[in-house]
């Protein structure tokens, strides 16, 4: 894509264009492949040689870079790439210099490329200089860098599932962790090898310090949420081959929001594994420095597209974008909400998008409206069913059989409590019974739930106006029971009017 847009622009004879990337040595070679298979002659600057022609020879010293712009004019039907000039392009007099040589860069072939991390573009040269794209390698770049490093052994699998774990890393970083797990594993791709990129991969995406990646071991079990689920297992066979010859687009993702504490953030991890693609949880993007904001969004979602099929989380996405719409950062949340929601309408890739959120009310309402997300779910209190099945859940988790414990007095008696609330009732009866040198049974379960206040009490107000507006205005995640949890008593109302 980087090459074929970069051979229009020279078709077009466009002065100048600017790459933001930290890939410099793989820009380097594309635009020389482009160069030569165009048959235009290459040079090179850098802060260390100064301007290079493509056989080696010093063309301009690198001490005054206004001596390179001025060798510029005595080339033609030429390619000059320039790495890390944004700091001579901040003085008045350079600036004013490559707005000089642009028309007889027009005139003559010669294309100006600035490579540098940062992309900054001084606001002199905004409009003489055109921004292209450059995309991470793919699974067919990351193909060739494992052929690359010799015959390679690999079990059943590991091949391919190497490709995939590398896919969304630079290919240099790609290069360093495939050849440290390759040497940590006797040259052979094993199972340790590919989880050892994996591992990798996933420091790599931290000290991004916006996108985590996050693979659970087991498959997260959620309780409840049969509407959902059913919903999930019907798009899950969308991202398939036979899904685009039937006509279907890939699935955009879901928001959903509900009370606090019944499994919202679990939601995604299920999908991720059920579906068997790799989960991103998004962190916060904004940043002190102008303009960096942008760059951090715009970087990370075009990681999340490179490594499509995936699974990207937006957990409490109404703190994630609290700004839009003010003035107390200068509109830097404002274009980085309408920078997402651009890519969320335009994106073909495979990224299904996974938003939660306690308040809708605190919202913009461009992110509600259809089309941004295939559904808008609200996830309620649980019911009595769904509340026997938590139970179930954390019970098992703990090694205990659920045979010993009465399940259906147990859900009776936490109506109106969250699944957190209700694993947060075992675990203070685990503690209870460990200090009675026992083990837990109904009655300590019962005991620890007359002592925890659940938030539909606490909060009851707020609580009922949330689960209107979700039941008015959303689909409900769960099939409604005929007897609401809220109007029934629970073993907390019931203790405290006795």
């Amino acid at each position: 894509m980087f090459r074929e847009s970069l051979a229009a622009c020279i078709r077009a004879a466009v002065p100048a264009v600017s790459v933001t990337t930290p890939e410099w040595e793989r820009v380097r070679d594309d635009v020389l492949g482009v160069a030569n298979k165009m048959e235009l002659k290459f040079a090179y600057w850098s802060h260390v040689k100064g301007l290079v022609s493509g056989d080696n020879q010093v063309i301009a010293d690198p001490s005054n870079p206004m001596t390179t712009l001025m060798a510029i004019e005595e080339l033609e039907d030429s390619v000059i790439v320039f790495f890390n000039f944004n700091l001579p392009l901040k003085h008045p007099a350079i600036q004013q210099k490559v707005r000089d040589i642009i028309p007889y860069c027009k005139a003559n072939g010669v294309l100006l490329v600035f490579i540098s991390v940062s992309g900054e573009i001084p606001p002199e040269l905004e409009k003489e200089i055109i921004l292209l794209d450059y995309e991470l390698p793919d699974k067919d770049a990351i193909k060739k860098t494992i052929d690359s490093m010799g015959e390679v052994q690999a079990e059943d699998g590991c091949y391919q599932q190497m490709i995939e774990a590398a896919t969304g890393l630079t290919q240099s970083e790609s290069e360093n962790i495939i050849a440290l797990a390759l040497a940590k594993n006797n040259l052979v791709l094993t199972q340790d090898a590919v989880a050892q990129v994996k591992k990798e991969k996933a420091q790599a995406l931290r000290k991004s310090g916006v996108l985590e990646l996050y693979e659970p071991e087991n498959l997260p079990k959620v309780g409840g949420l049969d509407q959902l689920k059913m919903w999930l297992w019907e798009r899950g066979k969308a991202f398939s081959p036979e899904a685009r010859e039937f006509g279907l687009p890939f699935p955009k993702g879901i928001l959903v929001f509900g009370v606090p504490g019944t499994g919202k953030s679990l939601i995604a991890k299920t999908i991720s594994k059920q579906w068997g693609f790799p989960l991103l949880m998004m962190g916060n993007v904004l940043d002190k420095f102008v303009g960096e904001s942008e760059k951090r969004m715009k970087d990370a979602l075009k990681i999340a597209e490179r490594m499509a099929p995936c699974v990207l989380m937006i957990d409490e996405v109404e703190k994630f974008f609290a700004g839009v719409g003010g003035s107390s950062d200068s509109g830097v949340s404002t274009r980085v909400f309408g920078q997402f929601l651009s890519w969320m309408q335009e994106t073909k890739s495979p990224v299904f998008v996974v938003a939660t959120a306690n308040n809708i009310g605190g919202m913009p309402p461009e992110l509600l409206r259809k089309g941004r997300f295939d559904e808008l779910w609200f996830v309620d209190l649980p019911g009595r069913a769904e509340r026997e099945e938590i139970f179930k859940i954390h019970i098992t988790r703990r090694n205990r059989e659920v045979e010993n414990f009465d399940l259906k007095k147990l859900a009776k008696e936490t109506s109106g409590y969250t699944g957190s609330e209700i694993e947060q009732v075992i675990i203070s009866g685990l503690f209870r019974a460990f200090s009675k040198n026992e083990d837990i049974n109904t009655q300590i379960l019962l005991e620890a739930a007359e002592e925890t206040s659940p938030l539909s009490d606490t909060m009851k107000e707020d609580i009922m106006a949330m689960r209107d507006w979700g039941k008015a205005r959303a689909r409900l995640a769960s099939t409604a029971e005929l007897v609401a949890p809220e109007t029934q008593m629970n073993a907390f109302t019931r203790r405290l009017k006795l």
